[in-house]
């Protein structure tokens, strides 16, 4: 296992630029940690949503009874009376929800039909506003039955109830039991999503330069000559860039489990693991096919920092692929980076494990297969012609 010592021996050369990348990365985790961990110090208060409330039913006394019960959900916001202010207001996240009493609600609601709210909320925020929608539906729901023992109750009959009867904040406090599995996917797929970077970068910076070595010609020339058959060759080489990998992906793996303030385990948490390890191997091969082809040393840093940015900002591992236009995204779907972020970016928002959820991840994965069988196939053309010029 000669080749195999030395693959290593040379690795140790690269050793504390591996370790500074990796330090690098796990402080910026260490920092978000701290930060989600802050952010959730009040887990267990009620957060108030700022809430546009448009009323065009004019003023009542259910109307005001139904507005004052929501001040423990909400925090009412004032905006323009336009409809340019109020997207304004909405796209800068002043407000979260848009709450519109349509003109002939409380009448109607009174004679028992079926008047509904009309209700604007921001994709982003649908979970962060489920108490608000828990505590309407609760208000009107128990409004709707006392009305329908009470045909003929009068507007201020109907408020007296609801102010004697308080609504049960039941469905509000078992809600919270889903917020830290949100978080726990959602710091896994921020985590893995930039462990891409650092694994293509850490990667060319190391195996490029060790298969750089391997492949000079001198050193191809002595390894003719020598007793070790080139299939031994090879197959020690592929076993230390396997284990080089395993090891330093595991590295990362331990600390993004230690590091989530939600720890977790679960299948989201399996399936994110199989996906790095598929990209692990397709940075290897983009790593080895950079190592054979490049002669200078020098040059192996520069490849990696344009290689390593390129496929990081064109993927969406530091950009999210939402913000991506869509010139950007068809070029980026010619690379293995940007289905590897689509598939953790799909199971971190999966909750059900149906077949038909899971084959997406699975063709993401496929794909990123696909790459690892071209860039393999590059490889052997590469490493054929220098064998020629070697003989």
């Amino acid at each position: 296992m000669q080749v195999f010592k030395s693959y290593f021996k040379i690795m140790k050369k690269q050793l504390s630029t591996l370790i500074i990348y990796g330090v690098m990365f796990i402080t910026i985790t260490l920092v978000i940690t701290f930060a989600i961990l802050r952010g959730n110090s009040d887990d267990f208060t009620v957060s108030k949503v700022p809430v546009l409330l448009i009323n065009n039913d004019g003023d009542n006394e259910f109307i005001e009874a139904f507005t004052s019960y929501l001040k423990d959900y909400v925090e009412y916001i004032d905006v323009e009376d336009n409809e340019e202010a109020r997207k304004d207001a909405f796209f800068y996240h002043e407000v979260n929800y848009i709450l519109t009493i349509p003109e002939g609600f409380t009448e109607g609601f009174l004679r028992g039909d079926e008047a509904l709210l009309i209700k604007e909320i921001l994709p982003d925020r649908m979970e962060a506003v489920q108490s608000v929608d828990s505590a309407i539906d609760n208000y009107l729901n128990m409004a709707r039955v006392y009305i329908s023992y009470n045909p003929r109750v009068g507007m201020s009959e109907l408020t007296n109830f609801l102010k004697m009867n308080p609504v049960s904040e039941t469905e509000v406090i078992i809600d919270s039991g889903k917020k830290d599995t949100l978080n726990a996917a959602e710091f896994n797929t921020y985590y893995f999503n930039y462990l891409g970077y650092i694994m293509i970068v850490c990667f060319i910076l190391g195996v490029s330069t060790v298969m750089m070595s391997f492949h000079g010609l001198e050193v191809r020339r002595r390894q003719f000559a020598s007793p070790v058959s080139s299939r031994s060759f090879n197959i020690q080489l592929i076993l230390a860039n396997l284990v080089f990998v395993s090891v330093y992906l595991l590295i990362f793996i331990i600390v993004g489990y230690l590091c989530n303030p939600f720890r977790r385990f679960d299948l989201n948490l399996v399936l994110t693991w199989i996906n790095a390890f598929i990209f692990a191997l397709v940075a290897l091969c983009i790593s080895y096919l950079v190592g054979i082809s490049i002669k200078g040393k020098n040059a192996v840093q520069a490849v990696s920092t344009v290689v390593s940015l390129g496929l990081a900002f064109l993927s969406g591992m530091f950009v999210p692929q939402q913000f991506l236009g869509s010139a950007v995204i068809r070029v980026a779907s010619f690379l293995p980076s940007y289905w590897y972020v689509k598939a953790n970016n799909t199971i971190g928002s999966l909750s059900n494990f149906s077949i038909k959820n899971l084959t997406p991840i699975f063709q993401y994965m496929a794909v990123q297969i696909g790459f690892v069988a071209v860039l393999l196939a590059l490889i052997m053309v590469v490493a054929k012609r220098k064998r020629q010029v070697t003989t």
